[in-house]
């Protein structure tokens, strides 16, 4: 009984564990966990490469490496390794950080969602018009769409100013407009959120020069009367640059 008491008695010796084992693990930001997602594979492409280049070496008829050496030159290939990460890699790491990004950026809250494009057709339930995704030939990374214009459309539909108005999508800037055959305008945007497109129809084009400033919902041109479709092509761009269509 005494020795019962005594260990109940002793419970007040007892320490409460050192608080840094009972801290929550830290959190890892969206950016942190994508950068280290880039750089193991970065490291994993280095070791492959190191390994491919010592098996370019061939070892002489005399002297043979043991077993031993074979593992301490691998563990030197992997410190090899270790050591041009913490340098910056090769630039491998930064592509792919970059690609995934663009692809997941969105959904893990780094990057803000494109916006809904305020062009360059009006597609909602009272248009007139429908869009269809068709696979460009010419331009296998890029989205593209075939916006037709429904059988009620005619003279009634371009009685109004703004019927049948082309619009910019989103803000950026005009990298250039054409004339094609057949009546037909060509007009290229970069925008400030890195995508670009190319608009193809039947029609002409406003007042706006190469290099002008657009806002989203601008008015960039007209469909004409006997036009049934626009082209819309949806790629990733880059920063504004020479126009890539001349007028």
């Amino acid at each position: 009984m005494s020795n019962l008491g005594g260990s109940s008695g002793s419970s007040g010796n007892f320490k409460a564990f050192d608080s840094k084992f009972m801290n929550k693990p830290v959190q890892k930001s969206p950016e942190q966990k994508l950068r280290e997602v880039s750089d193991m594979y970065e490291k994993h492409f280095l070791r492959e490469m190191t390994k491919a280049m010592r098996s370019t070496v061939h070892e002489s008829g005399f002297v043979k490496s043991n077993q031993a050496e074979k593992i301490f030159r691998e563990q030197l290939d992997e410190h090899y390794v270790e050591k041009w990460g913490e340098r910056g890699g090769i630039g491998l790491s930064d592509m792919i950080y970059t690609q995934l990004v663009e692809k997941f950026g969105a959904m893990m809250g780094i990057k803000a969602p494109v916006t809904k494009p305020q062009g360059p057709l009006p597609l909602d339930k009272k248009s007139e018009y429908t869009a269809h995704q068709f696979q460009h030939p010419g331009k296998k990374q890029a989205v593209s769409y075939r916006i037709d214009r429904g059988e009620a459309s005619g003279a009634e539909a371009l009685a109004g100013a703004e019927a049948g108005a082309v619009k910019a999508p989103w803000d950026g800037v005009l990298l250039g407009k054409k004339s094609l055959a057949d009546n037909q305008t060509m007009i290229e945007i970069q925008h400030d959120n890195g995508l670009k497109s190319q608009m193809v129809f039947k029609g002409g084009m406003s007042k706006v020069s190469t290099g002008e400033k657009l806002q989203a919902g601008d008015t960039l041109g007209f469909l004409s009367s006997e036009a049934k479709s626009l082209y819309w092509t949806v790629e990733q761009g880059e920063e504004p640059g020479p126009e890539t269509v001349s007028e």
